[in-house]
């Protein structure tokens, strides 16, 4: 799950009259590939137009240059050991001004965003001259296209409180120095491997797979205005994941993925197969475990779980995405399901009064742990901020980008995978309790609201689908008197912003996790506590099951003499 980057090709392009120019002396203390940004960049913000059209007012050149590397395994079999660099160039030209210019308008079903492009992996100045320069040239074109689509769209509008399209900042360099080298990726393959061959003695186990991937690399960021970025870009995760059948045919799935910067920040080889043995028993169990009950009540979400509720339902919440001005009504409508509805409580109570909620990038360490979501500037060149999103309950703000939104007209250092993202996601409440109190005065509630049964969530997996919540992978019924079981086949309701008005308790202990979100895989992190939702609706899942495999698996009948 890599930083983002499209392999496409530069396509063949009627270019205006904008011809290389001998190369000037490079800046002995850059790069040539940075040298080549900074030197293109002025000459097209300088003499870039067609007649009779606008010249651009913004361009925005970004680079970055990775080497992805991936192992997987299957049964203590490699199957992928594959390692790629790539340079991939992203060019931004925008048309008109900050208050209307040719970004965020979607035509048909066309947007105004530009692709990546394939750089030139040598340090060779004029190979990624001529490259910037053919991929500004179509930016360009395409700009000038769509503004006049713009104009015309909105020709017959009115509107007493327009937004700007694009929020002036101050410009700023921001140069970081290389991270130090991971562990070598090699080194990881026997433990993948290891990891991996849990699964050849769990014969009730249909798939699995162990997989890590290691990205490093820089990112370099220029544009019109001044700002200048040059920032390394490096993580390492692991994914494990196995599914199988219940006798009834209900697929059943467990998975657990760790995010970190550097490969020796992972967990130790001995540590994971633990881990995944504890995985392997626990999806084998639930074939057998008896379908949960619809329930609507008092529910206890511990852990990694609650962090993968808060990420999936909280998180996104916070976030100030705007949505793209569209020609059709169609279009129109279906922008509008990107709009977050906090837009409109901002000063108004969204979390009990105890609870408060930040964003902070600069935290670079927790409880002696690096946390990858951690930065110090985002992909628009802004300084990171740290952000008080929540204070007694009551919502103060939400992260921003630099698409202004009403009443957050500047950005907060949030603009990250292309919208506003979180970087370092904290809940915490004034009221924590230790966990084994959280779980005491969870029972204690199900006695007062005389619940012949509650539900302990520990682990969540994606939505079931669009208006439903996600699907619970571990579940356990648990009695007023502390009896424990294990049951299956369930899923959230839909969890909505009012959901989280009704936490009744939270614990001291809080869980790092950290994610790959969005298509561009911007690694996200968050420090929340385990949870008690004073009602939370839980359904079954309605599928439609396969029939089980006709013969068992060959290592149940069959396993091999050589692992004997």
């Amino acid at each position: 799950m890599p930083v983002r980057f499209l392999a496409a090709a530069a396509g063949a392009s009627l270019c205006i009259s904008l011809m290389l120019t001998p190369s000037p002396v490079l800046r002995a203390q850059e790069s040539p590939t940075l040298a080549a940004m900074q030197d293109e960049l002025q000459r097209s913000i300088a003499g870039l137009r067609l007649k009779d059209e606008p010249a651009p007012y913004y361009i925005a050149y970004e680079v970055e240059e990775v080497t992805d590397t991936n192992v997987q395994a299957r049964l203590g079999a490699i199957v992928e050991d594959a390692s790629r660099r790539v340079r991939a160039l992203q060019v931004e030209v925008r048309v008109g001004d900050y208050t209307f210019d040719s970004s965020r308008f979607v035509s048909g079903n066309r947007g105004s965003g530009e692709g990546a492009v394939l750089a030139p992996l040598d340090d060779d100045y004029d190979a990624m001259r001529r490259q910037l320069w053919l991929a500004t040239d179509a930016a360009y074109k395409r700009a000038v296209n769509v503004f006049a689509r713009k104009k015309a769209a909105f020709q017959n509008r009115t509107s007493t409180d327009a937004l700007p399209d694009f929020s002036k900042e101050a410009p700023a360099e921001t140069v970081l120095p290389p991270l130090a080298p991971g562990g070598s990726n090699r080194a990881w393959v026997d433990g993948v491997r290891e990891i991996s061959a849990v699964f050849a003695s769990s014969a009730d186990i249909h798939s699995s797979e162990a997989s890590l991937t290691e990205t490093h690399g820089t990112r370099y960021y220029v544009n019109s205005e001044g700002f200048k970025t040059v920032s390394p870009i490096q993580s390492a995760s692991l994914r494990v994941s196995a599914d199988t059948q219940a006798g009834d045919g209900t697929q059943l799935r467990d998975s657990f993925g760790i995010v970190e910067r550097r490969t020796q920040d992972l967990p130790a080889v001995t540590t994971l197969v633990a881990r995944t043995r504890d995985l392997a028993t626990r999806l084998t169990a639930r074939r057998d475990a008896p379908i949960g009950e619809d329930y609507t009540g008092p529910v206890l979400i511990e852990g990694e779980a609650s962090a993968d509720l808060v990420t999936q339902s909280l998180m996104p919440l916070m976030l100030a995405r705007r949505a793209p001005d569209a020609d059709n009504p169609r279009a129109v409508q279906a922008a509008q399901g990107q709009v977050t509805p906090f837009l409109t409580r901002i000063g108004l109570r969204v979390l009990p009064d105890a609870f408060s909620v930040s964003d902070t990038p600069s935290l670079a360490q927790y409880s002696g742990k690096p946390v990858p979501g951690s930065y110090a500037v985002d992909d628009e060149g802004v300084k990171a901020k740290d952000v008080s999103l929540v204070e007694n309950g009551k919502l103060v703000t939400l992260l921003t980008s630099r698409t202004p939104q009403r009443k957050l007209l500047q950005s907060n250092g949030h603009g990250r995978g292309g919208s506003a993202q979180a970087g370092v996601f904290q809940m915490r409440s004034t009221q924590a309790v230790p966990s084994a109190e959280l779980k005491k005065k969870y029972l204690e509630l199900l006695k007062v609201q005389d619940k012949p049964f509650g539900y302990i969530v520990r682990g969540i997996g994606a939505a079931a689908g669009p208006g439903s919540g996600p699907v619970i992978l571990e579940l356990v019924k648990v009695t007023p008197d502390g009896k424990e079981e294990a049951v299956r086949g369930l899923r959230f309701a839909n969890i909505t912003a009012p959901t989280f008005r009704n936490i009744l308790e939270a614990s001291e202990e809080r869980q790092l996790q950290s994610y790959f979100i969005g298509p561009s895989a911007t690694v996200v992190s968050v420090v929340v506590p385990s949870l008690i939702f004073e009602e939370l609706e839980i359904q079954r899942i309605e599928d439609v099951n396969q029939r089980p495999p006709i013969v068992p698996s060959p290592l149940k009948e069959y396993p091999s003499p050589l692992k004997e």
